[in-house]
């Protein structure tokens, strides 16, 4: 039974190819039109190479006949189910299932935070139960029709064609550059093999080295952290209440007159920083960079060493009283023991078990009311993370200025949702968060009797689809890095910053609004906002992933430290379009570009 059983394996393989059509066209995009003929015999051969790999996972019950006929195309029959999601997964993200799949399925709530509804899930989980029920029965059947023989005469073959793709395809990326290998990897199971080195020296063409010095800054700086500042040195000079207000998913061109028009008009008698970045794409990493002002990529480094965030233990040593009421849920990726271990007793979170999840921001918002009620004298910190632009974008009853949106019917169902549409909800919900913030500012005001010190910003921004991905976490692009960062109130000049600045700055600028006096680099890899000089460059990740985006005012840097190999990075504008004369410009501010990667040891 072994060769049917490889026999029917192979001819799930154009099924395999097809379930990734999406991924490959986008990717045969930003490939040189001479090499995209050249990689379809490779993808080919890896959809092959995953038909023999469904066959090998049945082998074991091959000793068996009678039992093999069944177990062989129920193991291949789960195989495809699992390739048919790691192919969506792929399609919206750009990743393929992994081990942070895995942590996110694991978490408290997964489901509800990932905004994929429970009925949804079941459903497809049902209609994945069928597909395989019917894919083995019929594999069953097919068994019995299908030529007998010696199967490893057909398998060892199949074997060598999977290895000399590897081969023929690291051949291409050589000649052809990143945008090839990467067309490579749209399969999933692909060994990254690169022949660089080799090539190099048996072609005597040398590679570009522009991507190995980043990725060898960026894991440096990894695990370099600033010596902590003791909280009782911190002294604030100024002690008004403040106000954070966190958004999801909230990008930067949400923030307009007519998206959000009360941010709006509060900006204009502020400060707006016209070109803020989030530190990462991944809200447990970038919400730890804005409280603690380190690099996203540091935090590993700052779990392993026990560090917390300033933030917190400076505001108490200076007598403020601390409240975060968080709609969105921080009990995530084990943020409730790091980034807000010292906070437990202050924080509420997890307004997750709501029904209507438009209720969840109103919820919050209570409990905010209630602690501002017993504050007393005493000056006032509020952390507040709004959960009504999380995807699908709440979009409670009342005014909805874009229109036509999406419906927001079940989470799956987004992927098929027109991008403009989507966008739309997504604007909707962004105008009425702005909406709830403003009327809780004006309670807060009348109630505290002076204007809080307010800083707004999104934890990440957002893709809806016009480039073929949706969310967030699965790169740097534009969308999902460029963010509103506002501050108003007391000690807060008018006007807008147009230099690049980063949530690695917005310890350091609180402090020194609230009059605290130590240079920033003595506890923060940020900078006072107000001191952005022009030629500043800021970092952003993906977080869980080593892909970089170093980002200036004209210039914007992406590699993949995975990928440092190929010798290459990514050179645009911070909007990601070509960018002429990209690496002489790039040349030009290589130091700053590393600067921002990690400041040289005796810099501190």
């Amino acid at each position: 039974m072994r060769r049917p059983a490889l026999l029917w394996a192979i001819l799930h393989a154009p099924f395999f190819a097809l379930l990734y059509g999406a991924s490959l066209g986008r990717a045969l995009g930003g490939v040189p039109a001479g090499f995209r003929a050249p990689l379809w015999p490779a993808f080919a051969a890896q959809a092959l190479g995953l038909s023999l790999l469904a066959w090998a996972l049945g082998l074991p019950f091959s000793p068996w006949p009678r039992v093999h006929r069944i177990a062989a195309p129920i193991v291949t029959a789960l195989f495809a189910v699992a390739v048919a999601l790691d192919a969506q997964l792929h399609r919206v993200l750009g990743v393929h299932v992994n081990g942070f799949f895995f942590q996110v399925l694991l978490q408290p709530r997964a489901l509800t935070e990932t905004g994929l509804p429970a009925r949804e899930v079941a459903l497809w989980s049902g209609a994945a139960v069928v597909a395989v029920a019917a894919d083995a029965a019929l594999g069953a059947w097919a068994m019995l029709r299908l030529r007998r023989g010696r199967a490893w005469s057909l398998a060892l073959p199949l074997l060598l064609v999977a290895a000399g793709e590897r081969l023929y395809t690291g051949s291409l990326a050589f000649a052809g550059g990143p945008a090839v290998f990467a067309a490579g990897q749209v399969l999933p199971l692909q060994i990254p093999l690169r022949l660089n080195g080799w090539l190099a020296e048996l072609t005597g063409r040398p590679r570009v080295a522009v991507a190995g010095p980043l990725a060898r800054a960026a894991a440096a700086s990894a695990a370099r952290l600033p010596e902590p500042l003791p909280p009782g040195e911190v002294r604030f000079t100024r002690r008004p209440d403040v106000v954070l207000a966190l958004v999801e998913s909230l990008p930067a061109e949400h923030l307009d007159a007519a998206t959000m028009p009360h941010l709006w008009a509060r900006a204009a008698a502020g400060t707006r920083f016209a070109r803020h970045y989030a530190s990462a794409t991944s809200t447990h990493y970038t919400v730890f960079s804005l409280l603690s002002g380190l690099r996203a990529h540091e935090l590993d480094a700052a779990v392993a060493a026990g560090r917390r965030p300033l933030l917190f233990a400076a505001l108490r040593a200076n007598g403020y009283r601390l409240k975060l009421v968080t709609a969105s849920s921080v009990d995530w990726m084990g943020l409730m023991d790091s980034t807000f271990g010292d906070v437990k007793e202050e924080l509420d979170t997890a307004f997750t078990e709501a029904l209507d999840t438009s209720r969840r921001d109103e919820d919050m918002l209570a409990v905010a009311r209630a602690a501002v009620e017993r504050a007393g004298d005493e000056p006032v910190f509020l952390f507040l993370f709004f959960d009504g632009t999380h995807f699908p974008y709440d979009a409670p009853p009342g005014p909805r200025p874009f229109l036509p949106a999406w419906g927001g019917e079940g989470g799956l169902a987004a992927l098929q949702a027109p991008p403009a549409l989507v966008r739309n909800r997504a604007r909707n919900a962004a105008f009425e968060v702005d909406r709830k913030l403003d009327g809780f500012l004006a309670w807060f005001e009348a109630r505290r009797g002076r204007a809080p010190l307010l800083a707004v910003t999104g934890d990440h921004g957002e893709e809806y689809g016009e480039a073929g991905r949706r969310g967030h976490s699965h790169g740097v692009s534009a969308g999902e890095t460029h963010v509103p960062f506002v501050l108003a109130g007391p000690g807060v000049p008018a006007g807008v910053v147009e230099n690049p600045t980063s949530h690695v700055d917005l310890v350091p600028t609180l402090f020194r609004l609230l009059g605290d006096g130590h240079p920033p680099a003595r506890y923060s890899d940020g900078i006072d906002a107000f001191s952005a000089p022009p030629g500043r460059f800021v970092v952003s990740t993906v977080g869980w992933e080593p892909r970089f985006a170093v980002i200036g005012r004209d210039l914007k840097v992406r590699f993949d430290a995975l990928d440092a190999g190929l010798g290459a990075a990514l050179l645009t504008d911070p909007g990601d379009r070509p960018l002429r004369h990209a690496q002489a410009r790039f040349d030009a501010e290589r130091p700053a570009v590393l600067e921002a990667l990690g400041p040289a040891a005796g810099s501190r």
